[in-house]
């Protein structure tokens, strides 16, 4: 537990829409300095990316479960040209352009996240969830809108993209 408290108090706050205070990597080297075998290994198997649902932390295994669920029925109706019926997602989230679902999207799990860890000062779950936030300022940060203009013009004029090369 002691050693819970001081990588918690170590770790800088984190606030969506930020630079990423800490990269995942130093992260984990600090909870790998400061946390038990069986806790690192409960924290690496937590991505918000791959949406790992079992963490043995059930409020989160829940979370990334129904989340998986949310997104592949998102992607399901889009494919299927019909309006998404997440469960747990608000439709809210899923309004405007494609980057700002995304960001919508992001801003709906880090709400969800800080309920998750309401009440949970110093335990594993605070940790994992500070994890899966880190995860989410970096996704939001990695935005770049002349990259995602470049990626965009490669699938709607391939043939450019070839000249180019």
């Amino acid at each position: 537990m002691s050693n819970m408290v001081y990588l918690m108090t170590s770790l800088p706050s984190l606030s969506l829409g930020q630079v990423p205070p800490i990269t995942i990597d130093e992260f984990n080297d600090d909870a790998k300095r400061q946390l038990s075998v069986r806790h690192y290994k409960k924290l690496q198997s937590v991505d918000i990316q791959k949406l790992n649902a079992q963490v043995g932390v059930e409020s989160i295994s829940t979370f990334l479960k129904k989340l998986k669920e949310d997104l592949s029925e998102v992607r399901e109706a889009k494919a299927q040209n019909r309006q998404a019926k997440p469960e747990r997602m608000p439709s809210s989230v899923l309004r405007g352009n494609p980057l700002e679902r995304e960001m919508n999207i992001i801003q709906w799990q880090w709400e969800e996240l800080q309920d998750i860890e309401a009440g949970k000062t110093f335990t594993l779950t605070e940790v994992l969830v500070y994890k899966l936030k880190l995860q989410l300022i970096e996704r939001l940060y990695s935005f770049d809108e002349n990259k995602g203009a470049e990626v965009l013009a490669s699938v709607v004029n391939p043939e450019k993209n070839m000249e180019r090369k």
